[in-house]
């Protein structure tokens, strides 16, 4: 196994309950236990995505300053860091069933790529062809990959990596900025883009059909995950700037989560249990991971 830092400590939560505010249309209030996760000595945890087994990947933010991304299972973290990244470090975003970690991180000249972990502990550089930024946000159990990479035109677009095959995608009618966030293993797809007038929205891409999706209301919608129920979650806002609130969709039902007290609630990653994840800002602008539990 190639060497990677690791780090076993434990798990620092507390547990709340939270009822989402529903948008139109009205549907019965759904109740979420939502639990606080600190990697212990960190200034920043984020949550963003959780497996079928309950396995939590996201990163966190050392004293340094300093990015490493970590795994969370049965309550011990241990950190992942690509052998020979520099600051601002590493970064896991997705994780599938069978325990196969994405993200990015940065080398020694400045250069972000992607990265795949396996199960059995291999570290893979994932580069778009002739990219000059590459980020692998998810990963489905079938080993399909999906993120964002910036190509010669400046410009972000999506692409799906399927063993190793690499398709462009960009959302359609002009968009700006193209990003596929979450892939499940149906190989539904969503993600953000940015309109002929740089509005941020989220979208679903499925069999080659697009379809814009907005929270009710909001002038900010990010679409970052789907389970194989179609459950989707992302953040919204109604104004540009934020603060930002998470949501979830299902059935075609938005909810609104709000972490109790917290200044601003993001919603990152959702598993087949309805189980979801993400970050939250206290009121001392502290950045702490949460998963909520249905």
């Amino acid at each position: 196994m190639r060497k990677y830092n690791t780090s076993l400590l434990l798990l620092t939560c507390f547990t709340v309950l939270v009822f989402l505010t529903l948008s139109a249309p009205k549907a019965p209030a759904e109740t979420l236990t939502l639990s606080t996760v600190d990697f212990p000595g960190a200034v920043e945890t984020d949550c963003n995505a959780i497996n079928r087994q309950g396995v939590i990947v996201g990163f966190y933010i050392d004293s340094s300053g300093v990015n490493h991304g970590f795994r969370l299972v049965n309550g011990t973290f241990k950190t992942i860091d690509v052998p020979n990244a520099a600051f601002p470090g590493t970064l896991a975003y997705g994780i599938n069933d069978n325990r196969d970690i994405v993200g990015w991180y940065t080398d020694a000249q400045g250069n972000t790529h992607g990265f795949l972990l396996t199960a059995t502990g291999h570290f893979t550089k994932v580069d778009y062809p002739g990219a000059t930024l590459t980020n692998v946000w998810t990963i489905n159990n079938a080993g399909t990959m999906v993120g964002t990479y910036i190509g010669t035109d400046g410009l972000y677009h999506g692409f799906i990596d399927k063993a190793g095959v690499f398709t462009s995608y960009d959302a359609p009618n002009g968009s700006l900025l193209t990003e596929i966030l979450g892939v499940n293993n149906r190989d539904q797809m969503v993600g953000i883009y940015r309109d002929a007038n740089s509005a941020q929205h989220g979208f679903q891409l499925q069999n080659g059909q697009f379809r814009a999706i907005n929270y009710p209301g909001s002038v900010v919608t990010a679409a970052d995950r789907i389970n194989d129920s179609g459950e989707v979650v992302g953040l919204y806002g109604t104004n540009s700037q934020g603060p930002f609130h998470g949501y979830t969709r299902i059935a075609g039902v938005f909810s609104s989560v709000d972490y109790p007290g917290a200044t601003e609630t993001r919603t990152r990653g959702v598993n087949n249990a309805g189980t979801i994840v993400g970050r939250y800002t206290d009121a001392n602008g502290v950045i702490h991971g949460y998963s909520g539990t249905p």
